[in-house]
């Protein structure tokens, strides 16, 4: 059980093995290890090398001829348990970051669309890290719906830059109203790469931000919370990029 405890917190089965006997038996040398763990000479060496890198053993050469090995205080252990699960939920929260590539790869061969579903302002931040991986120039519908939502307008006037250090240039059809607060001031669209189409907020009054880029659509409500629906499909980006081309030239 105890052994099993110590691999499940980081260890191999001959890690902790060795690491066992060493608590239990304090100061040992190599050819004593081996022989009580039933673990090869070799092998032996190589752990006691790997548990003195990871501070869980003390290697003793000031004692006697033989080098002894003498184990660290078991909180070593806690802590590398909880530099695993902080790596662990790191590598977790990269996987959720690209999860959506993998997934349309998948989908693309499978002829299938991929839908997202994401909530909060990680949802935007998302779909913005993956319009700068895209690398292509997108369009964008806007909602005039962001009242309250200062976050989002710099979240936005963020990514605008980020768009324009990668060259990313953007469509836009904004609906404005009179004291409507945009993220960056048109007069410097020229600036961020925007060129945009200007309609009266009552003409286009819609709830939710719209963005094509690539082979993407991402649907942002802002009226009731704040979701975000991201579509990979071929057919749905046409769809809306002739809906969105329709607009512009009526605008």
């Amino acid at each position: 059980m105890n052994e099993k405890i110590i691999i499940d917190s980081g260890l191999t089965k001959e890690q902790a093995k060795i690491y066992l006997f060493l608590l239990e038996n304090g100061l040992s040398p190599a050819k004593i290890i081996a022989s009580k763990t039933g673990t090869g000479r070799a092998l032996t060496y190589k752990v006691l090398e790997q548990l003195t890198a990871l501070g869980l053993a003390e290697k003793r050469e000031d004692i006697g001829k033989v080098a002894l090995f003498f184990p660290a205080h078991p909180k070593k252990l806690k802590e590398l348990a909880a530099a695993r699960r902080e790596r662990s939920e790191e590598a977790f929260q990269t996987l959720e970051r690209s999860y959506g590539l993998f997934a349309s790869s998948f989908n693309l061969l499978s002829g299938k669309p991929s839908i997202q579903f994401f909530e909060g302002t990680e949802g935007l931040q998302n779909v913005y890290a993956d319009i700068i991986e895209v690398g292509q120039d997108i369009r964008v519908i806007s909602s005039p719906i962001i009242e309250g939502r200062r976050e989002v307008l710099q979240l936005i006037k963020e990514q605008i830059k980020k768009q324009v250090e990668q060259n990313i240039k953007t469509r836009a059809i904004t609906p404005l109203a009179a004291s409507q607060m945009v993220a960056t001031p048109v007069e410097d669209d020229e600036k961020y790469l925007i060129t945009r189409k200007k309609v009266p907020a009552e003409k286009l009054n819609i709830p939710a931000q719209i963005i094509i880029y690539g082979d993407k659509v991402a649907i942002t409500n802002f009226k009731d919370g704040l979701v975000t629906v991201v579509m990979e499909s071929k057919y749905i980006r046409e769809t809306f990029e002739k809906m969105f081309e329709y607009i512009w030239e009526k605008s």
